[in-house]
């Protein structure tokens, strides 16, 4: 069965709710197409994964184990 829409009868108030709502997954699938492609040295991606590494190896991050808070990580 398919839905329709009739954005005539939706309030103003539902419409920005809708928008915001595609927005959103919009966002979310460009996220997931940007980070599901290979990292190419040089690139954006590339600088943040090497910084990322070099935290690592710093020490200047902290491992978060499933089930612990979050607030851990940052004292």
């Amino acid at each position: 069965m398919q839905t329709q829409l009739s954005l005539k009868k939706m309030t103003t108030e539902e419409l920005r709710a809708l928008i915001e709502a595609i927005e959103e997954e919009l966002d979310d699938r460009k996220w997931d197409e940007l980070l599901a492609r290979p990292v190419v040295k040089g690139t954006a991606m590339w600088e943040i994964q090497e910084r990322a590494k070099a935290d690592i190896r710093a020490g200047r991050v902290k491992e978060w184990k499933p089930g612990e808070s979050f607030e851990a990580l940052f004292q």
